[in-house]
């Protein structure tokens, strides 16, 4: 008969809990929300239309190996079984590595891979037996930054701090959008309204991003429309205006802090006026944040993605945790807190490793905290054949890493490429082999990812709610045999699947997979920490003590390099316009590209958004089709007028781009304008320190092209499709 059972969604941070509903043939018919469940079950229509990408007649089912050479942009591929295509893999790699060492193998794994427990804590282990050094991911496209300043100012990368919104009474929030996007580094209940709770309770919510987001409404807080990429500044003078207000705790700074007159030279280089010339906000708007954020019985900077992946998201990360550190907002209600995890263990920053390239040195900064080489600098490790073969999980650097066209050109020339992902994505497409994986709902696991930044802090099992169809393998298994194949230690040699390591994770809790089947959900939530336990957790430094500034930063050259991008700004043309990532609810990352429920209107184009006035000066009206280009390329698309955004100010967002990706039918179909083909890319594209990619806030040009006839208006909404397309 019909029956229910428990999951979670896989796609984001909040690991929203559903209810997968199946028919009486035993077939999952439908995901719901779990409302029952302790952190209130509220899921986005992302994870609930899943089944879509799930049933999906593009899926890859067994291996597939290439037979045309990777110079010809459109592959044919044959399938095979999964021992000739592994022994065939096996034999190059290992002849590689014979002949180049082991840093000819590189490795790029993305978000798709960090969403698997198993295959997450296999990620590493799998690096270090195969012994590569050259390691990239999607970490330095969104977040490397904030992992970057945390490991420098704490003394580990493992110490990302969680913005107490139940009990704050104010709420700064720097390049975020959460009631589209959730929150970031950040495993939070997808629930908005406790953001409008701040409001409703007497407190206040400030938004600061270069466009009106939808998180700010009459019912939450205001957006200071601040221009892209100056939110360093921004910071470094409010925290000088606090400073000037004696807004500092000296007894947790005296108790605690390290490095604070180094601090408080940096931000006397930015008061409110100078800071004012550059960010487009006036000087008493920064003062007004600073006595609001003073006065304020409990008060949290939180920054996320759009400052990341600005080029000064490490210092402007910095900045915001010494709001909340030097005003005595660390470690208590209502500020930024360490929530308890499933481990909860903060490793010291390890001895950094450097890497002898054809490019100079370069250096994993923290192996402990999955640290990366710079991704925009693969297609020239590739070319100048430092790199031989590239090994892709969960990932699709192609569209995501700057520079489309010239990594196309670059992974032509490799010896052997091979991804794993549950499509034949761009990526894919110009591999020697794919491998298909599971998928979410096909694979037992737990909530790891988010572990130490719940809120509500909770575990949860959840069993495959469906075989794997056909040959597909989860990721842990197929890097357990590439192992075996390439002939080092893997953990097939004594365990037959991945609920060994389940176990192990979960016995820093004294769990099992056996004792939360048992629970209600199969989930236990912890209790909460004290808010000051922080101090004792946390501070991994020799001396116990929390880095105002850190010496690294000076070393690198960071400081030194934002003058200098101060003084750029302050002489940019008035007429500039500024790129930055506009995320919507139709598109995560490069994820749903394949789905015909979320390629429909202006979401099948990706369009330039672009405010009225910056259209008008340049004649350009709404669905106008337009070229945009930077010194590192050019697309083409159409106009859109948005008016939240603030003048000299463009957005387009990430994951489109599918113009040759042709396992991908809706995609190829409605293919839009791949965004990473304009940023920057080589000597200079990336931030010192974190390798973090300069995404946001890139200066581009604009220029209206002959009208097409056949072109849709940008905004119109097309038919309900009748059928699947014909097959490729």
């Amino acid at each position: 008969m019909a029956h229910q059972k428990y999951t979670f969604c896989r796609i984001c941070e909040p690991a929203c809990p559903l209810v997968a509903e199946f028919d009486d043939n035993e077939t999952l018919v439908h995901l719901s929300p779990d409302l029952g469940h302790p952190c209130g079950g509220v899921a986005c229509h992302k994870g609930l239309s899943f089944l879509e990408i799930h049933n999906d007649p593009d899926r890859l089912n067994w291996p597939q190996k290439r037979t045309n050479p990777r110079r010809e942009a459109r592959g044919e591929f044959v399938e095979t079984d999964w021992d000739s295509a592994l022994s065939e893999i096996g034999r190059r790699l290992k002849a590689l590595r014979k002949t180049y060492g082991p840093n000819s193998v590189a490795f790029y794994f993305g978000n798709a891979a960090a969403f698997n427990a198993a295959g997450l804590a296999q990620i590493g282990e799998f690096q270090d037996r195969i012994d590569t050094k050259m390691r990239f991911g999607a970490n330095t496209q969104d977040a490397a930054s904030k992992v970057s300043a945390t490991q420098e100012i704490y003394g580990s990368s493992s110490c990302l701090m969680t913005p107490d919104f139940y009990n704050t009474h104010y709420l700064l929030c720097l390049g975020s959008n959460p009631k589209v996007s959730r929150w970031t580094t950040m495993s939070a209940p997808n629930n908005y309204d406790v953001v409008k709770e701040i409001h409703a309770r007497g407190g206040k919510v400030r938004f600061v991003n270069p466009r009106k987001v939808e998180s700010s409404t009459c019912e939450t807080g205001p957006t200071l429309l601040i221009k892209p990429g100056t939110d360093v500044y921004f910071l470094a003078a409010v925290l000088n205006e606090i400073e000037a207000m004696n807004g500092f705790d000296d007894g947790v700074l005296s108790k605690y802090g390290k490095n604070l007159d180094a601090l408080k030279r940096f931000i006397a280089k930015y008061p409110p006026e100078k800071a004012a010339r550059v960010t487009g906000l006036a000087a008493e708007q920064i003062r007004e944040v600073a006595a609001e954020f003073v006065a304020a019985k409990s008060a949290v900077a939180f920054v996320s993605t759009g400052v990341s992946q600005s080029r000064q998201g490490t210092l402007s990360y910095w900045l915001a945790e010494m709001m909340n550190f030097t005003t005595g907002n660390l470690g208590r209600d209502g500020g930024a807190y360490k929530p308890t995890g499933l481990i909860n263990h903060f490793p010291p920053a390890s001895a950094l490793q450097t890497i002898e390239t054809s490019l100079g040195p370069l250096f994993l900064p923290d192996p402990v905290g999955y640290s990366l080489l710079p991704a925009v600098l693969l297609a020239d490790l590739i070319e100048n054949g430092d790199i031989r073969a590239l090994i892709t999980v969960g990932g699709n650097p192609l569209l995501s890493v700057g520079g489309e066209d010239r990594m196309r050109r670059a992974c032509e020339t490799l010896d052997t490429m091979i991804t794993v992902d549950i499509y034949r994505s761009a990526t894919a497409e110009i591999s020697d082999f794919v491998l298909p994986a599971t998928d979410w709902l096909e694979r037992a696991d737990i909530n790891l990812l988010g572990s130490g930044m719940q809120p509500i802090p909770f575990v949860q099992y959840t069993d495959a709610m469906t075989p794997p169809a056909a040959g597909r393998r989860n990721e842990w298994w197929i890097l357990a045999r590439l192992a075996q194949v390439i002939g080092v230690p893997s953990p097939l040699d004594d365990q037959p699947d991945s609920s060994k390591l389940l176990d192990s994770l979960l016995a820093a809790r004294e769990l099992s997979i056996e004792k939360l089947r048992k629970q209600d959900r199969h989930t236990v939530v912890f209790p909460k920490e004290r808010r000051d336990i922080v101090y004792e957790w946390c501070l991994q430094h020799s001396d116990g003590k929390i880095d105002c500034c850190p010496p690294s930063f000076e070393a690198v050259g960071l400081f030194e390099r934002c003058h200098a991008i101060f003084s750029e700004l302050e002489q940019e043309p008035a007429d500039t316009l500024k790129l930055v990532s506009l995320r919507t609810p139709y598109m995560h990352n490069s994820w749903f590209a394949n789905s015909e429920k979320f390629r429909r209107g202006k979401h099948a184009q990706n369009p330039l958004n672009m405010c009225e006035s910056d259209a008008s000066a340049r004649a350009l009206h709404n669905g106008d089709p337009v070229r945009v280009f930077t010194e590192f390329g050019s697309i083409e698309t159409q106009i859109f007028i948005n008016d939240d955004l603030r003048p000299g100010v463009v957005a387009m967002s990430h994951g489109f781009g599918n113009k040759r990706s042709y396992g991908l039918q809706v995609a190829l179909e409605n293919p839009g304008a791949n965004y990473n083909a304009l940023v920057p890319v080589g000597a200079g594209s990336f931030e010192p320190l974190s390798y973090m990619s300069w995404l946001n806030g890139v200066p581009v040009k604009v220029e209206k092209l002959p009208p097409v006839s056949a072109q849709k208006d940008a905004d119109e909404e097309p038919a309900e499709p009748t059928s699947r397309r014909r097959r490729y």
